[in-house]
């Protein structure tokens, strides 16, 4: 089972993928870890990654998907890519790696969430100064305003919380990352889901596409021969 989790900063896509990959034993792969695992492989691509992170620079559309082909789709037959693709021209590199493997997707879920909802979600997260645990002034709010109930320590706003970053961020997704939505569509691969629910309903859903697709039943996910 290959699938993309696919939505905008907000509607909690990396929560069910994390959810749906163990439910149903797939494989979770989402940009940031690979990028983390080559690093921390030490291998030529990992060197090459970390040259941009180092440097604060965007990693290439070119080199994320050789990132993706060499930790992901040679290794595993079952997996769910989150957070990529990101762009169009990462769509059209997954399309073409997939057609040389002979494979293809088998959907891909579009967490559909309003504008308006995802910065009332993004707007408001704080973060604990001393030990780094996390709130949400209305989802998940300290028992102390602005003070963290694992330490005691003072709570801020995140730095990717403020509404200038907020609104760049959604401004970036809906300027790279949307026109994905009707490429997929109209490949008859697109599964809505909607994202503006309560967690658990959000997870029941995508439950039920996965399901419907034939996730059910899968087995741990198993090596391909020789790996």
């Amino acid at each position: 089972m290959r699938l993309v989790f696919l939505g905008p900063p907000g509607a909690g896509k990396g929560t069910q993928a994390k959810r749906m990959a163990r439910e149903f034993a797939l494989r979770h792969a989402s940009t940031g870890d690979m990028f983390r695992e080559a690093v921390g492989a030490g291998s030529e691509l990992g060197r090459t990654v970390r040259s941009y992170l180092d440097s604060g620079k965007l990693v290439p559309d070119a080199l994320t998907s050789r990132v993706v082909k060499e930790m992901v789709l040679e290794c595993s037959d079952s997996y769910i890519l989150d957070g990529y693709p990101r762009t169009m021209g990462q769509a059209q590199d997954l399309e073409k790696m997939l057609q040389e493997r002979g494979e293809t997707l088998d959907a891909v879920l579009y967490f559909e969430l309003g504008r308006q909802e995802a910065v009332r979600r993004l707007s408001g997260r704080l973060v604990c100064n001393a030990c780094g645990a996390n709130f949400h002034r209305e989802f998940m709010p300290p028992r102390v305003a602005d003070v963290c109930d694992c330490c005691g320590g003072p709570l801020t706003v995140r730095g990717d919380s403020t509404e200038e970053v907020i609104r760049q961020r959604l401004a970036e997704y809906e300027e790279k990352t949307y026109p994905l939505v009707p490429y997929y569509a109209q490949r008859g691969l697109l599964r809505k889901v909607d994202a503006g629910q309560d967690p658990g309903d959000v997870a029941s859903q995508s439950r039920a596409v996965l399901t419907k697709l034939g996730a059910s039943g899968m087995q741990s996910e198993v090596a391909k021969p020789g790996k």
